[in-house]
């Protein structure tokens, strides 16, 4: 919004330059505003006369000279020249402040959008995708968090989203099998018919509620039913908990994509005939392996019984090649994968598919790499994006997240336990809101390329050293505010921009101006954080301006209609920002 504004402006001087001087065209796609790393030197900076040098054939100072003589009859703004050609910028208060009214014209839901061209690019964003084995656990609680936040902020940057859940229920799934075995066993316990309990199987109190909700759909005649039998609806049940665990965390998918679907319709064989196609598969007998011997590394040829289909990922940048379809024709699990890229990217053609996936999955990306490049598909058309590890801790000691039993901790009980910390007293509704909002803060508030530590003591308490009570505190301020000053006959209807000339009030609108440059930032290096970064400040300035600057003066109508103008663009700069966390904004606190 005013970030764009002045940059039009500067790039309109640029433009000039251009003209006047014959310089290349290609020095517009230069102009760029920073925020200057002290407020005192002004609201933004701009490079361009230091990246511009060399192509112009002068010396930064001199590029600088003139862009501030291009730029001396802007009436929106000053400009000075600093260091060895930065060209600082002072946006006049006016100009700041005639912005209030293209806030409250967007409204929350358009901010975070406003200004931004729709890309046309359709992206499918895959995460969290555990086995319909087990719950959500609290380890896939940052993956769903940032999943999420990342589709709707590339959303807001003008992409096209489709949040996907990855359905590993392949028939030939060792893992599917296990977990229909251990069911089968409870089943059958709770008859008493004693069964062995499979090696490797699954325990815990889950996997017994799966077995009793059988007994209770299908009563006790399934005694004589394979394992097939209880691997189907075993797993459906396990999708349905799964599918209410996400909701609860304010999760909704646009597809459940079923793993098995890509081998009933064969499109697992059409991907696997395009490789062949392509010369990246084939079965002649013998694999071929990365090997590094100190720096160096060279491919090693293995001779193999003939009979497999192998993917020669090693011509792609994978450590080796990897098995297909084995001698007796069964796939193995690296063909599902292939035929999944292939239907997103050719039968689906989505311009860009992006996997969500935790730290001990690096080894997984040279691999589906080596897939996309062995199918064709161009580079920008494939991510997988890392996320690292959630250390929780309680009383200040890392906590492992295991009840005392030694049942999994789940999603849901992590919701539950904050919700109940936050709010004893608040209805099962508004403890599930306040749970959810507190563990997605949590969650998403530092980088996703960066370690956290999830403190269930501070996500659950109230106080300003909990930067989610400080955020929405700071709303329900505003909201109280906004409400006061209506029961008293004020509003902000006919306000004037002019009278907004406070710093801290200016400084507050440029903050909230800014949400829509943070969403586009996002959408180039995916770091969500800073969208509760960006709640955070604003909180901050909303804060500083509220103890300083009287909002209800009945002495002064017209500065009390601009200063509720003021808090009604703060309330939905927070709101905005919020929902691209998908956290709550409340009235009340």
């Amino acid at each position: 919004m005013l970030r764009d504004f002045i940059n039009s402006i500067v790039s309109k001087a640029v433009q000039s330059l251009i003209a006047e001087h014959g310089w290349p065209a290609t020095l517009l796609d230069l102009v760029e505003l920073q925020d200057t790393k002290n407020p005192e030197h002004g609201d933004f900076a701009c490079n361009f006369a230091l990246v511009a040098s060399k192509q112009v054939g002068k010396p930064p100072r001199e590029i600088g000279e003139m862009l501030l003589a291009a730029l001396s009859n802007e009436r929106s703004l000053t400009a000075e020249l600093a260091g060895p050609g930065f060209v600082n910028i002072r946006v006049a208060a006016n100009a700041v402040a005639s912005f209030a009214k293209a806030v409250l014209e967007c409204g929350p839901e358009r901010l975070a959008s406003n200004g931004v061209t729709k890309t046309g690019r359709r992206v499918n964003i895959e995460f969290v995708s555990v086995n319909p084995n087990g719950p959500i656990t609290v380890g896939s609680g940052r993956n769903a968090a940032y999943g999420d936040a990342l589709s709707r902020v590339l959303e807001a940057a003008g992409d096209d989203v489709d949040r996907e859940y990855y359905i590993n229920d392949g028939v030939n799934s060792e893992q599917m099998r296990l977990f229909a075995e251990s069911v089968r066993h409870y089943y059958l316990n709770s008859l008493g018919k004693p069964s062995a309990f499979p090696e490797k199987g699954y325990k815990g109190d889950y996997v017994q509620d799966v077995a009793a909700k059988l007994r209770e759909l299908y009563g006790d005649g399934k005694t004589d039913e394979n394992v097939g039998w209880f691997q189907n609806v075993s797993q459906e049940l396990m999708i349905e908990r799964q599918r209410g665990d996400l909701a609860a965390f304010g999760i909704q998918y646009t597809t459940w994509f079923s793993e098995q679907s890509l081998h009933d319709s064969g499109e697992v064989e059409v991907a696997l005939q395009t490789l062949i196609k392509n010369g990246a598969a084939d079965k002649e007998p013998y694999s071929e392996e990365i090997v590094r011997e100190g720096k160096e590394s060279k491919v090693v040829r293995k001779e193999e019984e003939p009979g497999p289909l192998w993917l020669r990922a090693t011509r792609f940048g994978d450590d080796k090649d990897r098995v297909l379809t084995r001698s007796d024709g069964r796939p193995a699990y690296i063909a599902a994968d292939v035929a999944y890229m292939y239907d997103k990217l050719h039968t689906r053609k989505y311009d860009k598919s992006m996997i969500i996936l935790g730290p001990d999955h690096h080894g997984y990306v040279a691999r589906m790499n080596a897939v996309r490049a062995a199918l064709g598909f161009t580079e920008e058309r494939f991510e997988i994006v890392i996320y690292q590890i959630v250390r929780f801790v309680k009383d200040g000691e890392s906590a492992p997240m295991r009840k005392r039993d030694g049942n999994i901790y789940e999603l849901r009980d992590l919701i539950t336990e904050l919700g109940q910390k936050f709010t004893p007293e608040g209805t099962l509704e508004q403890q599930t809101v306040a749970g959810r909002d507190a563990a997605r803060w949590f969650y998403l508030m530092r980088s996703h390329e960066t370690h956290l530590d999830f403190d269930i003591d501070l996500a659950a308490k109230h106080g300003d050293d909990n930067p989610l009570f400080y955020v929405q505190y700071a709303h329900a301020r505003i909201s109280g505010v906004l409400r006061k000053a209506a029961a008293e006959g004020y509003s902000l209807e006919g306000f004037d921009p002019a009278l907004i000339t406070d710093p801290k009030e200016l400084a507050l609108i440029r903050k909230i101006c800014d949400l829509p440059f943070e969403a586009k930032r996002c959408r180039v290096d995916y770091g969500v954080h800073r969208i509760a970064t960006y709640c955070t400040e604003l909180a901050r300035l909303y804060h500083t301006f509220y103890d300083s600057c009287r909002v209800i003066n009945p002495d002064n109508l017209e500065l009390t209609k601009a200063r509720l103008a003021v808090c009604r663009c703060a309330q939905i700069g927070l709101q905005a920002g919020l929902a691209l966390l998908g956290i709550s904004a409340p009235e009340t606190m």
